[in-house]
């Protein structure tokens, strides 16, 4: 949020006026200007990055959990910028974006744990950058109101002003803002641990600050007073005060730029030129996947709706359309699941979602809905010609329509989606 300016009338200028008016009489001295107001720069920034800082979850083994901080540095592509450190040698990750009250941010810690089955997003790890300590994170969706952090133009000058967010793990709040000044802005080699036994060396151009960063923090956003990114926060010196580090945005620019990383299919935005998508090629079987309400969500002529859609997609265009839904999970113990924390049980469900799409070689969309736990997964495969969105409006329409117990609408919907995505929505 920019400082606002207020113009002050000039005093020559008003003088010159009156003169050509042709005023005889001396006029009073004029008063001083009030004071103007200004706004503080880091409620302004901190305002400003907030919707671009997330909190980011990495699975590394049985009963253990890493979380850092990240930020979205492009909405199109729906990618999240963090610290390789954070996400390690895992190939996938879950992404939590600050909830709202109103205006005000919810930051407790435990409200998120709470709802991480609906708030948390998971994503793929699609770059990293073991040097620079830098990594890229490929979301499944984006929340509508979140906002991509811009790039500063250039590094940030000893002396400057800079401002961090993050999830310092010592904290029982989200989204914790931290002021700092640039000490300097230089090349570093340094050596971390990497999953508490891996020695890793990094070296990068580094923003050295006096920020009082905490464990937590890393990967998480450094702008500067206009709420551009600047640096990615790296971490606090253990042996020194007031010593933080972060990678700079001269190693963020060089990833972005790598051609692995421009190569990424832009989704609904974004400057990097949209691929001409290829006609998905024909499914790897001779006839439509056939769909069943195991668990008897909908009504028999709601459920007719699925097979006979499926049959046009693939006559038609080449697309599964699969939809099962389970009383329990079709695999695992039920109690086990409904004892899995909502990060597990994601993790669970995405699973035997991907062996799914595997064993079917389906190329299109699969939606999984069980009933006891309730979850609803769902699933739109590369190659299948499908906008990038599309997973994410079956998702939010399903979600809205269960919460209301109108099964038939949501799923009436859902197929109207597919087929819109496909160019056979105006067809009867």
């Amino acid at each position: 949020m920019p400082t606002r300016v207020f113009r002050r009338t000039s005093l020559l200028g008003l003088l010159a006026a009156c003169l050509t008016a042709g005023w005889a009489v001396a006029q009073p001295e004029p008063k001083p200007d009030p004071p103007m107001p200004t706004t503080d720069t880091g409620i302004a920034a901190y305002r400003q990055v907030l919707k671009s800082t997330v909190w980011v979850h990495s699975e590394r083994g049985p009963g253990k959990l890493a979380t850092g901080s990240g930020s979205l540095i492009d909405k199109g592509r729906r990618l999240i910028l963090t610290n390789y450190h954070v996400v390690g040698n895992v190939k996938t990750a879950t992404v939590f974006f600050p909830a709202f009250d109103g205006k005000k941010v919810i930051p407790e810690r435990r409200y998120y744990l709470d709802r991480s089955s609906r708030l948390g997003i998971p994503g793929d790890v699609v770059e990293v950058d073991r040097a620079a300590d830098l990594a890229l994170i490929r979301l499944d969706r984006v929340p509508d109101g979140a906002l991509e952090i811009l790039p500063a133009a250039e590094s940030p000058d000893p002396g400057q002003t800079v401002h961090s967010l993050g999830n310092p793990g010592r904290s029982g709040a989200l989204w914790v803002y931290t002021p700092g000044k640039v000490r300097q802005v230089y090349t570093k080699a340094w050596k971390a641990k990497l999953d508490d036994k891996t020695i890793h060396t990094f070296e990068a151009r580094v923003v050295e600050t006096d920020s009082p960063t905490n464990p937590g923090d890393s990967g998480g956003p450094l702008a500067n007073d206009k709420g551009e990114l600047v640096g990615v926060t790296e971490g606090g010196a253990t042996d020194a005060q007031l010593l933080s580090l972060f990678v700079d945005i001269s190693e963020v620019k060089k990833l972005l730029r790598r051609r692995s990383v421009v190569a990424l299919r832009t989704g609904d935005s974004g400057d990097t030129p949209k691929p001409k998508e290829k006609e998905p090629a024909k499914p790897a079987h001779d006839k439509p996947l056939e769909s069943k309400d195991g668990a008897k969500f909908f009504s028999a002529d709601a459920w007719k709706k699925v097979q006979t859609a499926a049959d046009r997609l693939f006559k038609e265009k080449n697309t599964d359309l699969l939809i099962e839904t389970f009383d329990t999970p079709p695999k695992g113990d039920v109690d086990k699941v409904k004892a899995m924390s909502a990060a597990d049980r994601e993790k669970f469900f995405r699973e035997i979602v991907l062996d799914r799409v595997k064993t079917e070689k389906l190329s299109g969309v699969y939606i999984l809905v069980c009933k006891s736990p309730p979850s609803l997964y769902v699933e739109v495969t590369a190659g299948a010609g499908l906008p990038a969105d599309t997973g994410k409006k079956l998702r939010e329409t399903l979600l809205a329509a269960f919460k209301e117990k109108k099964f038939d609408e949501g799923l009436t919907k859902a197929i109207d989606i597919v087929l819109e995505a496909k160019g056979l929505g105006e067809k009867k």
